[in-house]
This record gives structure tokens, C-alpha cells and sequence, in this order.
């Protein structure tokens, strides 16, 4: 079925990562204070499922957990990251 969910693994990113800069769309999305938009930083340590959504291989990062807001728009924990973008930077852990 188009747009079901199916969680393939559990991950574990094993290296910090820049997921966007803050000249990129999404930076604007995540304005710190004073209007300047932050870089997404995905730390080492941060979990989250490997899943494959509309044909396409995503990371969907758990949602309780420190460090989450340094790549996630405010109140909007949920996302979902390209699979080319954590390629080689995590491990299976599960």
C-alpha cells in the first residue's frame, strides 16, 4: 500500500552530522532567537527507526530524547530524515 509505514531496524547514529545549514529551506523553519536561523546538528547517540514510507528508506528519530531539538522544527518532534542523509553514520542496533 502507497504511504504505509513498515519499520525495518533500529538505529543508532554513530558520528555527528550537519542535517541542514542555516541557508538551506529547512534552517528557516527552525529560527533561533533573535531571527537567525540555527544548523541542525544530529548528534552522536540519537536513536530512531529505519523505515521505508512511499517506496523511500527514512530515519524517523525517537521522539523523547536529548538533543532531539537540534534538528527538529519546535513542537514538531516528527519527522522524517532521507535515508542519504544518515548513509554510513549509524549502526543496527536492533
Amino acid at each position: 500500500m502507497i504511504g504505509t509505514e513498515k519499520i525495518l531496524y533500529k538505529i543508532e547514529m554513530v558520528e555527528d552530522m550537519v542535517f541542514y545549514t542555516e541557508y538551506s529551506s529547512l534552517a528557516f523553519r527552525n529560527i533561533a532567537p533573535f531571527g537567525r536561523p540555527k544548523k541542525g546538528i544530529i548528534k552522536k547517540g540519537i536513536t530512531g527507526d529505519g523505515i521505508k514510507k512511499w517506496g523511500r528508506k527514512y530515519f524517523a528519530p525517537d521522539v523523547n530524547q536529548t538533543g532531539i531539538e537540534d534538528f527538529t522544527p519546535p513542537g514538531q518532534p516528527h519527522i522524517l530524515i532521507p535515508y542519504k542523509k544518515v548513509e554510513n553514520r549509524y549502526k543496527i542496533i536492533g
